[in-house]
């Protein structure tokens, strides 16, 4: 059984405060004062757990529904979509709590008594996650104050007011951060420590961080040299990774399932009892016990999809009753769609049934909740996929419905993938359009898409233009339900196109007059023509989503409890969020 070391907060605090005699070796740790973490390496350790616990990101249920991945449940379009969100609709300024516990450790962690490999590998974890909290605000609001020693509590809080770094000096801080981690971290970890940070998944994500601050929404003059060092971090990332062994996994489909296997770079591992989550609300409600609504795959998404032969689904020319045919592997691993021969949960299994969502009378196919009529019995479903699909993605199917919460499926955060089309793109910026087009074909190659008789794997772009089309629709379909495509689409300053969708859009499936109910299993192949199909439109209203929305607002409660803040100048205020 894989050890978990990234405690419950709860854990933690045991560990510092509490009795937990079997961990710490302690007769009584009652006694335990703050000042003994520094003097205890397993103390220590407890403490930068509970940074993990803060930080480190899980399954991101429902990161979908708010782009167009995916479709809400019913008709439950979001603020920014709806262009009705404030500078009140997102406050990530929580993130400096997180913050001031790193802080403290390494305000700390070179005066430890304790063995120099010890404090030079808990001190690099915990640059690690200060970078990462960093680069979680910066990317969203642009400069914040960079706070990087403990602040002393005070009831004035005046006195603890700092203002607005700019944004290049914040991404200069994060970058140094990774940089003096990346120095000190081991290249692997072993036993009970698998899973923590190490050199690679640092250098990674470093990688990701230069990409972010390289593209367009904060590199609007397209400044070469931002390009140029984050092709440099990702090409570094990507053959140090390859010279520890990683590498694509051969199987798309059991990425999340194999774990720890060769492509996972950075991950946070799960199991149950220790560390479990709840899936339910990814999953139909006729095997989740309850919960609904997140992830429904979008047709825009369905429909990016590349054929097994590399070229695009065209929806002008092809019919959805038999949308499912030579699709690449990624469709098959990432998409349910009605009838589909693939029981990914364990409630499919135990019933002998597939998944079907069509319904034997539709009485509204724009109704306030979405679809309205009578669904099929095969699969009773009375809060169906709005869409008419589900997500399949990073699905734990070994746990029934009565244990939904009990998810323990690894979620691997950075995957090699990620590592070398980041690294690809930015070779496309540069106009090494060979070594940006290799990398597409490998990503295709694994997805088991036909090379064709140029070996270009149905990618037609040659030039750097098109080859960022491809990359922007490639990473589209390779990293779906990941939580990339938020920020993706915010860096690429694409709401334009968001905007000229209108709506995101499902399937309706509609039992043809006279036509019997299908079986549990019965092939879709042989009955796909059973059932008509409608193009459903899924919003409760267009999109209208603002160009003002890509660098968000400081909060209100912010700006009031800090009198140093300014408020982006994109939200009335006078700080350029792109210094």
């Amino acid at each position: 059984m894989k050890k978990i070391f990234i405690l419950p907060i709860l854990i933690a605090l045991v560990s510092l405060f509490g009795g937990c005699k079997k961990v710490l070796d302690k007769d009584n740790l009652t006694a335990v004062n703050p000042s003994d973490v520094w003097t205890n390496a397993n103390i220590a350790r407890a403490y930068l757990d509970n940074i993990y616990d803060g930080l480190m990101p899980g399954n991101p249920a429902g990161s979908a529904n708010g782009t167009d991945e995916g479709v809400a449940y019913q008709k439950q379009t979001n603020d920014w979509l709806m262009g009705t969100a404030t500078y009140d609709s997102n406050d990530d300024f929580g993130k400096y709590d997180k913050i001031r516990t790193v802080n403290l450790l390494l305000d700390n962690i070179d005066k430890a008594s304790f063995d120099l490999t010890s404090r030079n590998h808990i001190k690099a974890q915990a640059l690690f996650w200060r970078a990462w909290a960093y680069y979680g605000l910066v990317k969203n609001y642009g400069g914040v104050p960079l706070i990087l020693t403990a602040q002393v509590p005070s009831q004035d809080l005046s006195t603890l007011a700092m203002p607005r770094s700019k944004t290049s000096e914040c991404v200069t801080q994060i970058i140094k951060d990774l940089d003096d981690a990346i120095a000190l971290l081991p290249a692997v970890w072993t036993s009970g420590d698998v899973g923590r940070i190490d050199k690679g998944a640092a250098m990674a994500f470093k990688g990701r961080v230069l990409l972010f601050f390289a593209s367009p929404l904060f590199n609007p003059s397209n400044d070469q040299a931002k390009w140029q060092t984050a092709y440099d971090a990702n090409k570094a990332a990507k053959e140090y990774l390859e010279g520890q062994g990683k590498g694509l996994y051969n199987d798309f489909s059991k990425i999340w399932d194999d774990e720890l296997n060769k492509e996972v770079v950075m991950v946070r591992r799960f199991h149950y009892p220790e560390a479990a989550y709840d899936q339910s609300g990814l999953i139909p409600l006729d095997f989740s016990g309850g919960s609904v609504g997140q992830d429904r795959p979008s047709l825009e998404l369905v429909n990016a999809f590349p054929m097994k032969d590399g070229s695009a689904w065209n929806p002008a020319t092809m019919s959805y009753d038999t949308l499912f045919r030579n699709r690449d592997d990624r469709f098959y691993a990432s998409i349910y769609y009605n009838g589909s021969p693939n029981q990914y949960v364990k409630g499919m299994r135990d019933r002998n049934t597939y998944l079907w969502t069509y319904f034997y009378s539709i009485s509204n196919y724009s109704g306030q909740s979405g679809l309205e009529g009578s669904h099929n019995q095969i699969t009773p479903d009375p809060l169906w996929s709005n869409s008419s699909f589900y997500r399949v993605k990073a699905i734990d199917k070994t746990i029934d419905r009565d244990n939904v919460g009990h998810a323990g499926l690894d979620w691997p955060e950075i995957r090699f993938a990620e590592v070398l089309m980041n690294y690809g793109e930015c070779a496309n910026e540069l106009n090494k359009s060979n070594e940006a087009l290799s990398v597409l074909y490998k990503i295709r190659a694994r997805a088991n898409i036909q090379p064709g008789a140029g070996g270009n794997y149905g990618i037609t772009a040659v030039a750097q233009d098109g080859i960022r089309t491809a990359y922007k629709n490639e990473r589209f379909v390779e990293f779906c339900f990941e939580n990339k495509r938020w920020d993706d689409l915010r860096r690429w300053k694409m709401f334009g196109y968001l905007r000229d969708l209108r709506q995101r859009h499902g399937l309706a499936y509609l039992l043809k007059p006279g036509e019997k109910d299908v079986q549990p299993m019965a092939d879709i192949n042989q009955v796909y023509n059973k059932f008509l199909i409608t193009v459903i439109a899924t919003e409760k209203a267009d999109i209208a989503i603002k160009d003002q929305y890509y660098i968000y607002g400081i909060p209100k409660s912010r700006l009031d409890r800090n009198a140093k803040l300014l408020q982006n100048n994109n939200w009335g205020g006078t700080f350029d969020p792109l210094q």
